[in-house]
């Protein structure tokens, strides 16, 4: 399907023009583009990596999300940067400025994955975005009830399978949340994946889908510099993905983001121990940033803004 529906792009950018694709410089991708935004592109490659892409030009009302395309990049001090791209040259798309155009009211689909206390940050998303993008968020449980009745369609695949097939997983997704918009009468469905992954560590300092974190207090990094075995290792973290989809099964947004590290540095002998996101919840501060910047595209803050009042409950059918 991915093959095919990039057989039909045209390809469009300083060097595609005139040019033969073995002109290209840089690094060569097809996938499809999850983030679109006036500085970059995030694109998820036929393994069901992330990969962010800055650019010189805004994309944002040429490229939908969830569009099949193929991307050069070269990357320098750790940055990707856009040498060519190819994308259909047709196709509805969703600006991201209007990606919240017309919601009124949304339910969410969690899934949380071998991440204890997990829901805690779906309820914080929910929060968040009922008060600072004025929509009505039904409470997480009615998508898990939601679930339950409906498990042979309604059950999100796993992360390996959607990794092993992206473009299959977004179709499958569709099919799901327009099921389920119908059934509860939403103008969206916000899918919550919260899954368990695996950091890299360098210097006691943990990064991964896009954020970075330590993993030992001060005092520990100052008496141990190099971190623990004086290398490379990983530690288990939490990461959100999280998907919206409009009532007719269309991705308008999506975003993969670190959450939280689920292990830190115990003192100096190199050891590690749980850590528990209600630590991380209690932190009232440092939520509300990560959530202002995760959901920035669906809901930029807000100072003054007052929760809008809930409408009445859609009775099960």
């Amino acid at each position: 399907m991915l093959a095919g529906l990039l057989g039909l792009m045209t390809a469009i950018g300083s060097s595609a023009l005139g040019t033969q694709p073995t002109a290209h410089r840089g690094v060569k991708v097809e996938g499809y583009a999850t983030v679109v935004s006036a500085g970059s592109i995030n694109v998820v490659n036929k393994k069901g990596q992330v990969i962010e892409i800055r650019t010189d030009r805004d994309y944002t009302s040429l490229v939908a999300i969830a569009a099949p395309v193929t991307v050069w990049y070269t990357t320098e001090g750790g940055v990707n940067r856009l040498e060519d791209i190819a994308y259909p040259a047709s196709g509805s798309f969703v600006p991201a400025n209007a990606v919240g155009f017309g919601i009124k009211r949304v339910i969410v689909l969690p899934q949380v994955t071998d991440v204890e206390n997990g829901e805690g940050l779906v309820t914080a998303i929910s929060a968040y975005l009922t008060e600072h993008a004025g929509w009505y968020v039904a409470p997480p449980e009615l998508g898990k009830e939601a679930m339950e009745r409906h498990k042979d369609w309604i059950t999100a695949p796993s992360a390996a399978d959607a990794q092993a097939d992206p473009q299959k997983d977004l179709q499958a997704q569709s099919r799901r949340v327009k099921v389920l918009a119908a059934e509860t009468r939403s103008d969206a469905v916000l899918e919550a994946r919260i899954v368990k992954v695996k950091a890299k560590v360098h210097g006691s300092v943990a990064s991964w889908d896009g954020i970075t974190e330590p993993v030992a207090s001060r005092a520990t990094r100052y008496l141990s510099p190099l971190g623990p075995l004086a290398g490379e290792e990983s530690v288990p973290a939490a990461t959100a993905d999280l998907s919206l989809w409009n009532r007719d099964g269309k991705l308008l947004w999506k975003k993969q983001r670190g959450f939280a590290v689920l292990a830190v540095e115990s003192g100096l002998g190199a050891t590690h121990h749980d850590r528990p996101l209600t630590e991380v919840y209690a932190n009232h501060e440092a939520m509300q940033r990560w959530l202002a910047t995760t959901l920035s595209d669906l809901a930029p803050p807000r100072p003054n803004a007052s929760p809008s009042p809930a409408p009445p409950e859609v009775p099960h059918p």
